[in-house]
């Protein structure tokens, strides 16, 4: 994924905590979750909501394991 179609490019270094993160959610491990991350990542699109537990969109997906649509 070049960093023209990477959502998280424009964090920089921050962009691997975020990636971190989506991998914690994917896991999963709701006690690893960082909020502050949450909130980016559902503003992004690449995280959303189902009741109180979150989830990678499709578009999360393709972010966090590095395969384009």
């Amino acid at each position: 994924m070049n960093n023209e179609a990477d959502p998280l490019a424009q964090f920089g270094v921050e962009a691997i905590d975020l990636k971190w993160t989506m991998r914690d959610i994917a896991a999963r491990r709701p006690g690893q979750i960082n909020k502050d991350h949450l909130a980016k990542l559902i503003e992004l699109g690449l995280v959303a909501m189902r009741g109180d537990a979150p989830y990678l969109t499709t578009t999360g997906q393709n972010v966090v394991w590095g395969t384009e649509s």
